[in-house]
This record gives structure tokens, sequence and C-alpha cells, in this order.
């Protein structure tokens, strides 16, 4: 079964009036402090999950355990 077929315009009228907000949304108002910060919290909440999946390692989680 193959993908709806998108008009060329309409994605690039979509991509036109997206990229402006995104922007705004992530490059504007970013000083080089906020984005080490948030760069340390996204590390650091990566670290945390995968600590916590590798506790879970070996535990059965099967619907049948329960």
């Amino acid at each position: 079964m193959r993908a709806p077929h998108i008009e060329r315009p309409m994605l690039e009228s979509y991509w036109r009036s997206f990229m402006p907000v995104a922007q705004k949304a992530v490059v504007a108002g970013t000083s080089t402090r906020e984005f080490i910060l948030r760069q340390l919290a996204l590390l650091s909440a990566a670290a945390l999950f995968v600590f916590v999946l590798s506790l879970t390692y070996g535990l059965d989680l099967s619907p049948g355990f329960f």
C-alpha cells in the first residue's frame, strides 16, 4: 500500500509557516548559559533513564507474572 500523495506546494507552504515559529522557539532568546544548562539537564535525564533501565534488567515484567 502506498502512502498518500502530498502536493509539493502544500508542503512548501507548511514549511514556510512552520519554520519561523520553530526558529523563535528554539534559536531566539537562548543564551549560551541557558543552552549549556539545558543540554546538561537532558544528559542527566538520559543517564538517569538508562540507570533505571539497568536496575530493572532481568526483572520479569511479562503480563502473566501479574
